[in-house]
């Protein structure tokens, strides 16, 4: 599971990357370019990496038992022109974040059963980097979160795209949230609870005028990873 953490790293980090309102309607309005070069930031960000494991033998779907570096070719071109494949019509009810969770779902399980498990057996964990893992929890309730949020909120409110402070203050509460939850001992307990109040409090005087939804959902769901983490560095499970 090394190698797929670090990869489930270089999705995200790429389409991190290459986020804003300005790509977004270039996205829009150039979808097979935005989604190469999404892919081309992906196949680099990927070898960077996974360095060190490409000369590995990686179990292609069972199918074939490739090197890593000749695998990274047909995980980046199914990358890619997935962008097209799982883009439903207006005339689904929630298209927008069904098409969000189909085309991240197929992508991770695409990467999931390209690379090798020998890691697994070596270190006997899913979670073995611990560096790793707090980067990952990190991109998710930053990067990941504040997307499918955006997703959500478009299906049922038709928002437009988020601002750039709207988009930027939000990834940093749910930042802090994150590496509140990750103090050691029970302080953290204290620590989450004091944000918690506080960011009551920011909405209550319309300081952070965002949705019910984006709220509890986006804050409930990071304190969960947040802990989820936390587990990870200290009980080393």
């Amino acid at each position: 599971m090394i190698i797929f953490w670090r990869l489930f790293l270089a999705y995200y980090l790429a389409d991190f990357a290459l986020y804003g309102k300005r790509f977004y309607s270039y996205g829009t309005s150039h979808p097979w370019k935005a989604a190469a070069a999404r892919g081309v930031l992906f196949f680099l960000l990927a070898l960077a990496l996974c360095w060190q494991y490409l000369n590995m033998q990686w179990s292609f779907f069972g199918l074939a038992h490739i090197r890593g570096w000749g695998a990274l070719f047909p995980i980046t071109a199914l990358y890619i022109f997935s962008d097209g494949w799982f883009k439903l019509s207006g005339a689904h009810k929630y298209h927008n974040t069904l098409s969000f969770v189909l085309h991240d779902l197929f992508n991770l399980l695409v990467l999931f059963l390209a690379v090798p498990f020998r890691a697994l057996y070596d270190t006997g964990s899913f979670f073995a980097e611990t560096w790793v893992i707090f980067f990952v929890g990190l991109l998710f309730v930053t990067k990941v979160l504040g997307n499918f949020i955006f997703c959500v909120e478009k299906d049922l409110y038709g928002r437009d795209f988020p601002t750039m402070d709207e988009h930027w203050i939000m990834m940093l509460m749910r930042a802090i949230f994150f590496l509140t939850g990750l103090l050691a001992g029970w302080r953290c307990l204290f620590f989450m609870s004091a944000c918690w109040v506080a960011v009551i409090y920011a909405r209550r005087i319309r300081l952070m005028d965002i949705s019910s939804f984006a709220f509890y959902f986006g804050f409930g769901v990071t304190c969960v990873v947040s802990w989820l983490v936390h587990w990870r560095v200290y009980l080393n499970w």
